[in-house]
């Protein structure tokens, strides 16, 4: 009930965003920071029924991205959007890439309890790979449809961009764990739950290094 009384309240919020500013509010880090916060909710309500300890997950995950969303390098103004993001792929790029992002956050999660809660690990690793597969197809999906919007807007597919280029090592490194029969090293729980840990660590570069740390198109991202 508290999470979807929490879910609520952010759509709520987010919808009050939309009215105010006339685009979807996914044009900059703070807003896209509290849509995966929303999808994480999102995910956790639809398979609590199934997986209980999902909802555990949504708590911890939902309540981290909201925190973040407040730290001093995000914005929470509203202000006008540049004209490159003034495009319906807006919506469905970013979406699509924060629904990957929601998924590998839960798999990181499962790759961190798996770590230190071995009678559970083999549980752990099956729900891990329940948000891995579509975590994998969105993200996919998301780099394709961002391509399409590139060479709207830039003139090109693709270009080497600092965003690009991660999103790019980010999908080739989950897409790795991928592969259990042609590298049977991950099957061994441990060396798995690991690996899912540390991947989430291109997650993090995609999303907070590349914007801060780095340049490129995607600076306003």
């Amino acid at each position: 009930v508290l999470l979807l009384l929490s879910f609520l309240a952010l759509t709520f919020a987010l919808i009050l965003r939309w009215i105010i500013s006339g685009t979807i509010p996914m044009s900059n880090g703070y807003e896209t920071m509290l849509t995966v916060a929303l999808l994480v909710m999102l995910i956790s309500l639809i398979m609590a029924s199934r997986f209980k300890i999902v909802l555990v997950f949504g708590f911890l995950l939902s309540g981290f991205f909201l925190l973040v969303s407040h730290i001093n390098q995000m914005d929470p103004a509203i202000g006008q959007v540049m004209p490159v993001l003034n495009s319906p792929l807006l919506s469905i790029h970013v979406s699509i890439i924060m629904m990957s992002y929601a998924l590998l956050s839960l798999t990181f999660i499962c790759g961190l309890l798996g770590i230190f809660m071995r009678s559970h690990a083999a549980e752990l690793q099956a729900l891990s790979r329940v948000f891995l597969y579509p975590a994998i197809t969105t993200l996919g999906i998301g780099i394709f449809i961002g391509a399409i919007w590139a060479n709207v807007s830039w003139g090109t597919y693709w270009s080497w961009d600092s965003k690009e280029t991660w999103a790019l090592i980010t999908f080739m490194i989950y897409a790795i764990v991928l592969h259990t029969q042609s590298l049977p090293v991950f099957n061994k729980l441990r060396v798995y739950h690991i690996y899912l840990v540390l991947a989430f660590l291109s997650i993090i570069m995609t999303y907070f290094g590349v914007n801060y740390f780095l340049t490129g198109m995607h600076s306003y991202a």
